[in-house]
């Protein structure tokens, strides 16, 4: 099974991350067995983060706060690695993914992460069925 790995940055592109794949991938099942999130010494002092990945996002992920977005809880006022893992894999059906797309991180507050903020990453892990185009 290929994995798919993105790695979501802050920025000063409103929490942007575009993302660039080797070759774009079919509609098909995908699995989310991960989540990394990697905060800086001081911490990020907000119990949640939220996640937009196109793919996903439209008609597969919702919470009670937001349509449409990933809620990742983490402790308040740590630093270092914080691991989500989902054992089985949070199953997703992506529709077709498109060699370059964007994903935006968000503070619980719904601002966007800047390049200034107390998060350095945020690292998803994927399993899906093929990396053929057909």
């Amino acid at each position: 099974m290929p994995t798919l790995h993105l790695r979501l940055t802050p920025n000063t592109n409103n929490g942007i991350t575009k993302c660039f794949l080797s070759n774009p991938l079919k509609a098909q099942k995908f699995k989310l067995h991960s989540i990394v999130v990697n905060k800086q010494s001081n911490g990020y002092n907000q119990g949640h983060i939220y996640l937009r990945i196109p793919f996903a996002s439209a008609s597969q992920v919702h919470t009670s706060d937001k349509k449409g977005y990933l809620l990742v809880p983490t402790a308040k006022s740590t630093s270092g690695m914080e691991t989500h893992n989902f054992s089985d894999g949070l199953p997703i059906e992506a529709s077709n993914i498109p060699q370059t797309f964007e994903c935006q991180l968000l503070q619980a507050d719904m601002s966007a992460f800047t390049s200034n903020t107390n998060l350095l990453s945020v690292d998803l892990y994927y399993g899906y069925e093929s990396h053929s185009l057909f």
